[in-house]
């Protein structure tokens, strides 16, 4: 049998994305999900979500900490995406890892009836670069897709991560110890789209660069009007920016507004990540990436 190490990314203190889901809240349905099924199964597993970190730097650190006080077959990071794509993809620090990946992604997009992104790679991610043993980041769905929204259920996206993982069916039960429920889709208390889309959009129409409808979804008019941004740039938008890259995982430092080395550095490690020109400007292939189109 195996060994796994499995937490939900982010905590209550620094959130991770929110839109017509709440990530933090439906990462942990998730990763107790895939405890229990695993753990059902037979396998030891052991649950490294991080609760008391006050910062992202001090959340990431104690997640590692714990991933790292004892050895496993694999780390499991479970996390929800933003930025207006669709579809479920996993995260790899390398090839090695590529075959469980590609497994989770064909058995969670199956299981919700959500596009398969596929395996992606990147070597900045802390947790894929920190972590002693393998490990994968899933991104189970998009939290501001209206389709992916419609469709989520945190328990069949457990049971489909789990399974993948053991090579066969597997099934968890909830926290009471009942049978499988439906997860309730989360709605927005105001209006549907992402917060973050929706700050941007409105934060380019105000300085000028835009005259965009304001509805918090990215597409051709959102990515027109975000201006060129460049180390010196200081402002909401390159505030904006930095709030973006740490919730990727892209640790820009502290949210101040002021386009530094650190943000640069961040923006670099993003555009690495991502196959794009590694010059630290946040152009428009930049900003289509940021904005997941």
């Amino acid at each position: 049998m195996g060994v796994y190490n499995v937490h939900g990314g982010h905590n209550f203190i620094v959130p991770g994305a929110k839109g017509l889901l709440d990530e933090t809240a439906e990462d942990r349905k998730v990763t107790a999900r895939v405890i229990s099924a695993l753990r059902n199964a037979g396998h030891t597993v052991y649950d490294c979500t991080d609760d008391s970190g006050r910062t992202q730097g001090q959340n990431l650190a104690n997640i590692v900490a714990k991933c790292n006080a004892h050895p496993v077959d694999l780390n499991i990071s479970n996390h929800l995406n933003a930025g207006g794509g669709t579809g479920v993809e996993v995260w790899c620090y390398n090839e090695k890892t590529k075959d469980i990946a590609a497994a989770i992604c064909a058995s969670v997009s199956t299981a919700l009836g959500i596009p398969n992104r596929g395996v992606k790679y990147s070597k900045n991610l802390y947790v894929l670069r920190k972590t002693a043993g393998s490990a994968i980041l899933v991104e189970c769905c998009f939290v501001d897709n209206q389709n992916d929204a419609s469709h989520w259920n945190a328990d069949k996206c457990g049971d489909a991560i789990a399974s993948a993982i053991a090579g066969k069916t597997v099934t968890g039960t909830t926290s009471s110890g009942s049978a499988p429920v439906t997860t309730s889709v989360a709605k927005p208390a105001t209006s549907t789209g992402n917060d973050w889309v929706r700050r941007l959009q409105t934060e380019c129409n105000t300085q000028g660069f835009s005259n965009q409808k304001v509805d918090g979804i990215p597409g051709k008019n959102t990515l027109a009007g975000c201006p060129t941004c460049r180390k010196g740039a200081r402002g909401n938008i390159t505030r904006l920016i930095q709030e973006r890259l740490n919730s990727l995982g892209f640790n820009c430092g502290k949210v101040d507004g002021i386009f530094g080395n650190g943000t640069r550095a961040a923006v670099i490690a993003f555009q690495k990540a991502h196959g794009l020109s590694a010059d630290g400007i946040v152009g428009q292939n930049t900003w289509r990436a940021l904005l997941g189109l």
